[in-house]
């Protein structure tokens, strides 16, 4: 429970700059959508010969292919439509000499989304990229979703959907499918010996767009991961003379308050990155546009893994951007994205280290281990049911907290001084044994537990540590203290200590535990009935402080319990055989069709998040 304190060194910067902060937060345009120009700050050189000069890493060895970033499109589709026309055109063109292999939008397609004759231009020049077969994603930037791109505008995202939702796609083979707001989407491709996944979620992506993400990103945890996504990254320090009035990055929670959020739902940056992205340790790069400017970072996983976070955006140059393009080179081998910007019309570079520098980056390392499968069960993540959790409360020993979005881990819930009332969490994930889930008979490599705290320790003279035991009775979210006989107690109703957690956020920003029970997941798997985990309070004298955890009926599903689970299995079945009896036939038929348009696990055969028509297809092809 500790507070978060206000950045109050921020003020004076604030107080003074507050209207130039307002002209420039998002993309140059203020509150009240005024375009404001914008400073160029990078170098420039003529080079006529890029293509030549490059292309010949690309024809010697296949470890080397091209990705080709195209930065806010907005001002090209409003006044310079030939321009975005001779970007496309030069990726078809130089499709063989560089070897490119993918195009990544960073948002901002269009600069009003109710200009249907923006619309018009953007699908024009995205058009040269469809019929040359060029496999590319999108996603929407604020300015796709409101009149002008201003925060607390009318959020109207439908010409998005119409001109590059799902149905744009569907018949595209490398195209894997959108969320059911078809405001994100997901794509594959292969190169340089890899198969990628490559995922462009929505401005400001609320949380119901982050739950259909991780449910893609768990069933390709066989993929090294990119993440578009329009606004993330700011360069502000360029603005102010290298004074960290806000220091460049993800923007801080401060700066909300004068670039509101765009989407209705949607969360700010620092959560998508603490909710999101460090814990999917298959993302290896997430790419953003909406500031004009460039910068880039390095922030770890839940693995210690860096993640490579970079920003390109050029909207406020001479033409809406002069044609600037980000050209990403990989090499598998070793192990590096060699980063240029280009302009096909100016034919000419940037030459700055901010535009022309190398990533460092172990592909391989991102992607889960050959032989190796992975589960994870999360309420309401790809289709899973099945958490059960609550907490017992000595003081209310009648009362039961099953609905509740929160359990309670205390040593005294009543912050008594003459008596202490235990509060004792439990925690169980139900049908992870079986087919569909860790077969029978598997070894766990590795289970984690993953769980949030909502309310944390805030008293200054104390940080207990938690104990999680597995249970070894019966108990379901209707029960309370007394019809557990008087909470739990180790020996009787608990096993020994499998994993331990302090209470305390540190930093204050990570209320995220990750807590290794691979041994008792093991027995579970080996036949051990499965009754789940309690979480007690350390017991000690003077203190009265507890948690908070998240539950499984969270409105957050993404900071809901998760249990994540790599394994090896000697069994093998065809995608087809849903009902994992090693025949595909009528059974497995009639199970599909009665999962149809909705989620599931078992019959969701290419994990784009409903049953469909694919899936059918899928199964029919596995009749045995």
């Amino acid at each position: 429970m500790t507070s978060h304190v206000f950045q109050s060194w921020l003020l004076p910067f604030l107080a003074v700059s507050t209207a130039a902060l307002s002209a420039f937060a998002h993309d140059g345009v203020d509150g009240h959508g005024k375009q404001h120009r914008l400073p160029e700050f990078d170098t420039t050189a003529s080079d006529h010969d890029y293509v030549a000069r490059n292309a010949r890493q690309f024809s010697m060895l296949s470890n080397r292919f091209s990705l080709i970033g195209l930065p806010d499109t907005q001002n090209y589709s409003d006044s310079f439509p030939q321009i975005y026309t001779a970007q496309t055109n030069w990726v078809v063109n130089n499709r063989a000499p560089l070897d490119i292999r993918y195009v990544s939008h960073y948002g901002d397609i269009t600069n009003n989304a109710d200009q249907i004759r923006q619309w018009q231009n953007a699908d024009d020049s995205m058009r040269v990229l469809d019929d040359a077969g060029i496999i590319y994603g999108v996603c929407p930037g604020n300015h796709d979703v409101t009149p002008s791109g201003g925060a607390g505008t009318a959020y109207i995202p439908e010409n998005y959907r119409a001109y590059f939702g799902p149905q744009r796609f569907d018949s595209r083979p490398w195209y894997g499918g959108a969320s059911p707001s078809g405001m994100s989407n997901y794509t594959y491709f292969s190169a340089g010996g890899i198969d990628f996944l490559q995922i462009h979620l929505d401005v400001d992506t609320p949380i119901a767009e982050l739950a259909w993400a991780q449910g893609i990103l768990d069933a390709n945890k066989d993929r090294p991961a990119m993440i578009t996504t329009h606004r993330y990254l700011q360069e502000a320090e360029a603005y102010t003379a290298g004074v960290p009035a806000v220091p460049n990055g993800r923007y801080p929670a401060i700066w909300y308050g004068v670039e509101g959020l765009y989407n209705p739902a949607g969360i700010q940056s620092e959560e998508f990155y603490q909710w999101f992205l460090r814990k999917n340790t298959n993302i290896f790069m997430v790419t953003c546009g909406h500031f004009h400017g460039e910068w880039r970072q390095q922030s770890p996983n839940v693995a210690g893994k860096p993640i490579q976070e970079v920003l390109a955006d050029y909207q406020d140059d001479p033409n809406g951007g002069n044609g600037w393009l980000r050209i990403m080179k990989f090499d598998t081998v070793a192990n590096i994205i060699d980063v240029d910007c280009y302009s096909p019309t100016l034919q000419a570079v940037r030459t700055s280290p901010k535009s022309d520098f190398n990533l460092s980056v172990n592909f391989r390392e991102y992607a889960l281990p050959a032989g190796d499968s992975f589960k994870a069960f999360q309420e309401g993540v790809s289709g899973y049911v099945g958490t059960q959790d609550t907490w017992v409360n000595q003081q209310s020993p009648n009362a039961s907290y099953g609905n509740n979005e929160t359990r309670t881990s205390d040593d005294d819930v009543a912050n008594s001084l003459f008596s202490d009332y235990r509060g004792q969490a439990l925690l169980r994930f139900d049908n992870i044994v079986g087919a569909h889930a860790v077969p029978v008979g598997s070894t766990v490599v590795n289970a984690t537990l993953v769980i949030d705290i909502a309310d944390d320790i805030d008293t200054p003279f104390y940080n207990p540590g938690f104990i999680v035991h597995p249970v070894t009775r019966a108990w379901d979210e209707a029960s309370t203290w007394n019809s557990l006989g008087g909470g739990l107690t180790v020996g009787a109703d608990l096993g020994q200590q499998i994993a331990s957690f302090v209470g305390d956020n540190s930093p204050d920003s990570d209320s995220m535990r990750r807590l290794d029970i691979t041994a008792t997941v093991q027995s579970w798997v080996n036949g051990t009935p499965n009754w789940g985990i309690a979480i007690l309070p350390q017991i000690i004298a003077g203190n009265d402080d507890g948690i908070d955890i998240r539950s499984s009926e969270n409105a957050n599903v993404i900071l809901r319990p998760r249990l994540e689970v790599t394994f090896q299995s000697t069994m093998q079945y065809r995608l087809g055989d849903v009902n994992r009896d090693t025949r595909v036939d009528g059974m497995d038929l009639a199970m599909l069709l009665n999962q149809w348009g909705q989620p599931s696990v078992c019959c969701d055969l290419d994990n784009d998040g409903t049953v469909g028509g694919n899936d059918l297809s899928q199964l029919l092809t596995d009749w045995s």
